[in-house]
């Protein structure tokens, strides 16, 4: 529990670290990167600091609302984070919800689309699938939360859709974000919201200086 409200897991994942919020679907990702005085941070894929923890155990939780930290303790034990499996209509409606939830919110017509006929051959890509395009919604409202990019993004995105590879990648051809995970490797196969936002806003940064050149 950090702070009053904030409760969160965290398991540990061979080298690295799995990070889920209670009021928040996405499972991230974390890094650890030592310090000085035998502290260690956990860091997102995007670089932010995530979890603090100092040489004699305490912990420090990082978070949007909270930039400046809040202390957290042990309350209990919980679960293992696994992956939820996904059937081609919950995919579908994720993709559905996502482009609701941009426009109702943020008055933005970008529409999610796969290859569904993809989808049917595994259970394995469409659980992949499912947690890259909810991490993909989720970097673009973090986005879009910038009424300057917000305008950018409703220029320059109409459509996100998804392709497989060895590593999280993403890149804007025309108006189409293309983001790519790799369904073989779960929660570690695609990037985070945090890092979703950031490349996002660097690929809005280099098309806006190549129009205005």
């Amino acid at each position: 529990m950090a702070g009053d409200r904030v409760r969160f897991e965290i398991e540990r994942s061979g080298k690295t670290y799995l990070l889920h919020y209670d009021d928040d679907p996405e499972i991230f990702v974390l890094a650890a990167d030592r310090t000085s005085l035998g502290a260690r941070v956990l860091k997102y894929d995007s670089g932010e600091i995530a979890i603090r923890v100092a040489g004699w155990g305490a912990l420090t939780l990082y978070t949007d609302f909270q930039p400046n930290g809040l202390p957290a303790v042990r309350v209990g034990d919980a679960p293992p984070l696994n992956q939820t499996p996904a059937s081609l209509q919950d995919v579908q409606f994720v993709a559905a919800q996502s482009a609701d939830r941009l426009r109702q919110l943020y008055h933005l017509r970008i529409a999610f689309v796969v290859d569904w006929s993809v989808l049917e051959t595994s259970a394995e890509l469409r659980s992949s699938a499912s947690n890259a395009m909810q991490n993909a919604a989720r970097g673009l409202e973090r986005v879009v939360q910038n009424r300057q990019l917000r305008k950018a993004v409703g220029h320059r995105i109409a459509l996100v859709t998804l392709a497989t590879g060895s590593h999280p990648t993403l890149r804007l051809e025309g108006k189409t974000l293309i983001v790519t995970f790799n369904p073989e490797r779960g929660y570690f196969g695609s990037a985070s919201s945090h890092e979703i936002a950031r490349n996002v806003a660097v690929l809005l940064a280099s098309h806006t200086a190549s129009a205005a050149h």
